[in-house]
């Protein structure tokens, strides 16, 4: 039987390694292993390195130091001991392959008292490629649409572990998930936003956002959406009187791409002879005359559509102090979509007007 004082020291001696230890593909690891209060009775025959597979063990590396260093295949080129000695197992591991990633056992043989050893797990990271793709397909609003439409893809290829990928954007779209566990043990994470394309959207900007360990990457983009025209029709203030010069009604719309025609009528009837069409302005020549009274309605086109506004003016007989003037009370920017009850809403409002002039 050994003495007390042995079977202690045996008990001290210990083989120390990292727990964990974890590295990028293509770079290089150390794991470290040694062996503490070896005893001046107990002899290390052996350094040897394996890696658990499969319910086996692989060997790697080994020293002997009798025999020497042995790297064994795959990790001949790619494994070597720091600095071998009969305390000191520690080997670096170059150029780390995602296969490499597993369970490594550092042992050391000792004699008369058996083996020692401890395992660390070593994990391969891998990180991954990003970028950000905007639909090709164009972006058109049509009223009475709901169906969301794909905007954009953000991927994240190739990543170990997966990324975690999201959207900042003030746009009431929504973004699906999808992640893609490739063969060699990486994973690639896509996601996709979709939203119903509307006026509002146009010009916002949509952000990915994607988080890998502790890199962040962004990328983004502004919407073009095309929409058909809305139109407003200024230049009406609610105080044109007799012999009143200069006055003149502009189309606007707020269309992309752009209005590229402007068309003027007058309800129920034509265009007063003093009329002027220049682009989207009608200019009054001459003073103005009760001829000029009526429903003014302009239509303007883009590629998407036509769109129309109008406006009801009315003529009186002398100015009116109790309108502010150009820019004040009663400029009307009416709005009727081609629809015909919307007049009705116009008329009533100006109704409204003509009662508080009088």
């Amino acid at each position: 039987r050994l003495p007390r004082s042995v079977v202690a020291g045996l008990r001290a001696q210990t083989v120390l390694v990292n727990d964990t230890v974890s590295g990028f593909i293509g770079t290089d690891v150390v794991l470290h292993c040694s062996f503490t209060n070896p005893l001046p009775s107990v002899k290390i025959t052996q350094v040897t390195w394996q890696k658990a597979t499969n319910g086996s063990k692989q060997n790697v590396a080994i020293y002997n130091p009798a025999m020497g260093v042995s790297i064994l295949s795959p990790y001949k080129e790619r494994v070597a001991f720091r600095n071998p000695s009969f305390k000191d197992g520690t080997i670096q591991l170059s150029r780390l392959e995602l296969e490499d990633e597993g369970v490594y056992i550092c042992e050391f043989a000792t004699f008369p008292t058996g083996n020692r050893e401890s395992q660390l797990n070593l994990t391969v990271l891998a990180k991954p490629t990003n970028r950000m793709e905007g639909t090709t397909r164009p972006l058109i609003a049509r009223s009475g649409k709901t169906e969301k439409i794909l905007v954009a893809t953000c991927t994240s290829s190739n990543g170990k572990p997966p990324s975690t990928v999201t959207w900042d954007t003030k746009l009431k779209g929504e973004a699906e998930f999808q992640e893609i566990r490739n063969g060699n043990g990486t994973i690639t994470v896509i996601s996709r936003y979709r939203l119903v394309p509307s006026r509002e959207a146009h010009r916002q900007q949509l952000m990915c956002v994607v988080n890998y360990q502790l890199d962040r990457f962004t990328d983004s983009m502004t919407l073009n959406v095309q929409y058909e025209p809305e139109v407003t029709i200024e230049g009406f203030d609610g105080n044109w009187f007799l012999n009143r010069k200069d006055v003149k009604l502009t189309c606007k719309s707020d269309a992309n791409p752009p209005a590229t025609t402007y068309q003027w009528r007058l309800l129920n009837g034509s265009l007063p002879e003093n009329v002027e069409v220049q682009n989207n302005t009608l200019f009054f020549k001459g003073p103005v005359s009760y001829s000029l009274a009526g429903t003014y309605i302009c239509e303007a086109t883009n590629t998407i559509g036509t769109r129309s506004g109008l406006v009801e003016v009315n003529v009186t007989g002398r100015k009116n102090s109790a309108y502010p003037g150009r820019g004040g009370l009663g400029r009307p920017k009416l709005l009727v979509n081609n629809q015909p009850q919307a007049l009705l809403s116009v008329l009533l409002e100006l109704d409204s007007l003509s009662g508080y002039n009088r």
